[in-house]
């Protein structure tokens, strides 16, 4: 309406001078009064063009989603618990026996859906494009879902989003996904777009890739049959409750760049037996170790003893530091209720 406004006005006064001009020159003959008219008439008609262009331009393109090639992805017999979900959401009939790429292309938003669901496999997830997001515990607690593929069109995938699904194996990345990959077959979740790789999720067979700088809160949470777990050399994060829960997981190497060792990081990891903390680490911080009642060594790298906030809820360890720095860490407030202290061999 303000555009429409501003082109009229100007109309009107490309008049008024016209009707100006059209009096100062009386002795103006008609074939120059019929000129100054059809100018006037051409300058209206030119704003009006104008006015139709701009708010032409300025409308939104009409939201188009990707081509879908219109397929059955699940049935009753291949994947009886997708379509019982899908019937449940709405996203298919109530009493349809299959879903096609077609539906699952206008589901915009999983919400929990799939929270304690008994789903085996999502292959067909890939065939959800129309999902831009994959929010924190959107699969948590599928106790029984081996293998899931990432649609190409998500950019955002929330912590947590896989946590406590112990069975989980496979997990791939849809190729045509520009923000996230499951480069080397590393059976993860890699974020790829913000500046170092980070690992956003990850399962028992996970095998983190070598120029990989962070991994995510909860990336590995309740993954109970991860047993072992192999850093980069170099690493700048471990994020909260990365690997909480994770009960089989016998030992762990804190690798080198890693300042921190957050809240709740190995909390509840019953089975783990020995921890190695490189020279960077300056804290372990609220809960990391708590619930490790097999922690039987830990081994630290760094001459001056690293600060202790409330990790541990058991101090069974032996404590292994540099040599000549035993003294110091018995003296240490932070080390002090861990009764044996040895050098490292």
């Amino acid at each position: 309406m303000g555009e429409l406004l501003f082109y009229f006005g100007h109309f009107i006064l490309i008049c008024y001078l016209c009707s100006k001009i059209s009096k100062q020159n009386k002795h103006m003959t008609p074939f120059y009064k019929q000129t100054w008219f059809i100018g006037g008439v051409a300058a209206l008609a030119i704003f009006a063009l104008c006015f139709i262009g701009i708010n032409y331009v300025g409308q939104p393109d009409e939201e188009k989603g990707p081509d879908v090639e219109d397929m059955v992805i699940a049935t009753t017999q291949t994947n009886e618990p997708l379509i019982s979900i899908a019937r449940q959401q709405g996203w298919i009939d109530a009493e349809a026996t299959e879903m096609s790429s077609v539906d699952a292309s206008k589901v915009k938003d999983l919400g929990t859906a799939f929270q304690n669901s008994s789903l085996t496999s999502f292959n067909e997830f890939q065939y959800f494009v129309g999902l831009e997001e994959i929010h924190a515990g959107a699969f948590a607690h599928s106790d029984q879902l081996k293998a899931i593929t990432i649609p190409a069109y998500v950019i955002t995938i929330d912590e947590g989003a896989l946590a406590y699904c112990p069975a989980l194996q496979e997990i791939k990345v849809d190729t045509a996904n520009t923000h996230f990959d499951s480069r080397d077959n590393c059976n993860g979740i890699i974020c790829t777009w913000k500046g170092d790789l980070k690992v956003v999720a990850g399962c028992a067979n996970t095998v983190i890739p070598e120029k990989v700088r962070y991994i995510a809160p909860q990336a590995f949470a309740g993954c109970t049959n991860l047993k072992k777990i192999s850093f980069p050399e170099r690493m700048d994060e471990i994020g909260e409750e990365a690997f909480k829960d994770c009960q089989a997981l016998e030992s762990v190497e804190i690798p080198q760049g890693v300042r921190f060792v957050k809240p709740g990081t190995f909390q509840g990891c019953s089975a783990l037996k020995e921890v190695t903390l490189s020279k960077s680490v300056e804290r372990l911080q609220k809960d990391a170790f708590a619930g490790c009642s097999s922690l039987t060594t830990i081994n630290c790298a760094k001459k001056y003893p690293p600060i202790i906030e409330n990790a541990f809820d058991e101090f069974k360890a032996t404590v292994y530091v540099p040599n000549g720095m035993t003294n110091t860490y018995y003296r240490d407030k932070s080390w002090k209720a861990f009764p044996t202290v040895k050098e490292l061999p």
